[in-house]
C-alpha cells in the first residue's frame, strides 16, 4: 500500500482546480482580526499590498509561504465585492493548484475559524460504545441522492450514536441540512442538546451555518467543486466532537485532510473518498471504482490505503435527479426512509450506515452491518421519532 504524505506531491496538482462565484447580494463587511488593518482600498479599488504581493508571485512562479495565504485570507474580508470573490477564487485556485499541501490547508483552516469566536470543541464520548461525527466535505462532481444522512439515521436506528454535521446544498441536489428540515428532525446548537439527541434517538444534527456566520458570509455559497477548506472545514466547525470522526471527502488527497484533521487534535479520524470509474470523487463509500483510506490513530497519521471500491451485492449509483433536484431528491430519501424508494439508493445507504455500525461496535463485520441496515430501512422504522428499532442491534 502506498504512503503518502500530507506535503505536496507532484502530478496531483490540477486536480481541485475552482472558481470563485459572486454572489448576488453584497455581504456585510467583515471585522479585522488581531489588529490586521488591510490598505484602504482607492476610487479605482487598488489591492492591498499583501494581496498584491502574493497575487503577482503566484503569477510569477515564487514560492508562497503558507502564512502568506493565511494574510492574504485575512486581508479579502477588506474587500468589497465584486473583487473580493475574484481574489478569493484566484487564492484558493492556486493553493490547490500547488498542492493541496497540508500546511496551506492548515494555516488557511485557522485564518478562516478565526473570524467566528467559536468556544473549544466539547468531546462528547460514550460509555459502550464510541460516538461518531459523520460530516463530509460535498463538492462532488456528480449530484447524487443524499447517502450519509441517511445512513446515520439507519445506524442510529440499530443502536448506534452518530453526530452529524452539514450545512445547505452548494453543488449537490440536497444538502443534509435540506434533508433534516424537510424531515422535521432537530438542528443542535449546544453540547446539551446533542446529547440529549443522542439519548433519545442515537442521532443528532449540526448545522455548520449558524457555528461559523463570519466565515459562512465570505466564503458560503460560492465554490461549487473541491477547494482548501474543503480537507476540513466542516468537522472543525463543529461545537462539539464524538470519540470518533468520519469524514468523507471528494477528493484523491485523503492524507492531507488526515493530517490538517489531527493538528487540530482530532486523535481517532477516518478520511475516506470514493473515485468513481467516471472519474468522479464521492465523499462516501461509493459501489465500485477505487476507495481510498487515510486513518488517524491516536494523534498519529497512517498510511494511504487503496482498494476496489466493491460492494458485498451488487449496487449502483444513484441516478441524477432531474428536474427539479430538492423536491424529488426529498420526496426519493422519504421514500426510502419508509421502507421504499430506490434500490441503487438502499444499496448505497446500507453500505454506508454498516461502516458506522462496525465503527460504534454494534456489528462485528461489514456483512452483519448491512443485512442490519436493509433490514432496518425495508421496515420503514428509521427515523427517530419512531422508538421501535433503537438499540436493536446492539450486540448483533
Amino acid at each position: 500500500m502506498p504512503h503518502e504524505q500530507g506535503g505536496r506531491e507532484d502530478g496531483t496538482g490540477g486536480s481541485g482546480a475552482l472558481m470563485g462565484l459572486p454572489r448576488k447580494q453584497p455581504v456585510p463587511g467583515q471585522q479585522s482580526l488581531s489588529g490586521w488593518r488591510a490598505a484602504s482600498l482607492s476610487e479605482r479599488d487598488d489591492l492591498p499590498t499583501v494581496v498584491r504581493a502574493v497575487l503577482t508571485g503566484i503569477a510569477v512562479g515564487d514560492d508562497v509561504t503558507s502564512s502568506a495565504f493565511a494574510d492574504v485570507f485575512l486581508a479579502i474580508g477588506e474587500l468589497s465585492a465584486p473583487v473580493r470573490d475574484v481574489v478569493l477564487g484566484s487564492l484558493m485556485t492556486a493553493v490547490m493548484a500547488r498542492g493541496p499541501v497540508a500546511d496551506d490547508v492548515e494555516a488557511l483552516l485557522r485564518s478562516a475559524l478565526a473570524l467566528d469566536e467559536q468556544k473549544p470543541a466539547e468531546v462528547i464520548s460514550g460509555g459502550d460504545g464510541p460516538v461518531v461525527l459523520l460530516a463530509g466535505s460535498g463538492k462532488k462532481g456528480v449530484r447524487t441522492l443524499n447517502v450519509s444522512t441517511p445512513a446515520a439515521l439507519v445506524a442510529a436506528a440499530a443502536g448506534a450514536r452518530v453526530i452529524k454535521v452539514g450545512s445547505a446544498a452548494t453543488s449537490s441536489a440536497l444538502g443534509s441540512r435540506d434533508l433534516v428540515r424537510a424531515l422535521g428532525l432537530s438542528e443542535c446548537n449546544t453540547a446539551d442538546s446533542v446529547r440529549a439527541e443522542l439519548a433519545a434517538s442515537g442521532f443528532a444534527f449540526v448545522a455548520i451555518e449558524p457555528e461559523i456566520p463570519a466565515l459562512d458570509g465570505l466564503y458560503g455559497g460560492r465554490f461549487h467543486v473541491p477547494n482548501p477548506f474543503s480537507f476540513g472545514l466542516a468537522p472543525l466547525a463543529s461545537p462539539v466532537r464524538g470519540d470518533i470522526t468520519v469524514f468523507g471527502l471528494s477528493h484523491p488527497r485523503v492524507d492531507v485532510a488526515a493530517c490538517a484533521l489531527s493538528r487540530f487534535g482530532m486523535g481517532q479520524v477516518e478520511v475516506l473518498s470514493t473515485r468513481l470509474p467516471s472519474g468522479h470523487y464521492l465523499d462516501e463509500i461509493g459501489p465500485a471504482g477505487e476507495l481510498r483510506w487515510c486513518r488517524v490513530r491516536d494523534g498519529d497519521v497512517g498510511p494511504v490505503e487503496v482498494e476496489p471500491a466493491q460492494a458485498p451485492f451488487e449496487a449502483s449509483l444513484p441516478a441524477e435527479v432531474p428536474p427539479h433536484g430538492p423536491v424529488e431528491a426529498i420526496a426519493r430519501t422519504a421514500e426510502l426512509l419508509a421502507g421504499g424508494g430506490l434500490e441503487s439508493h438502499r444499496a448505497l445507504v446500507m453500505l454506508n450506515a454498516a461502516h458506522l455500525l462496525v465503527l460504534s461496535g454494534v456489528t462485528e463485520s461489514l456483512t452483519r452491518g448491512i443485512a442490519v441496515a436493509e433490514d432496518i430501512l425495508r421496515s420503514g422504522v428509521t427515523l427517530p421519532n419512531v422508538p421501535i428499532a433503537h438499540g436493536a442491534g446492539r450486540g448483533a
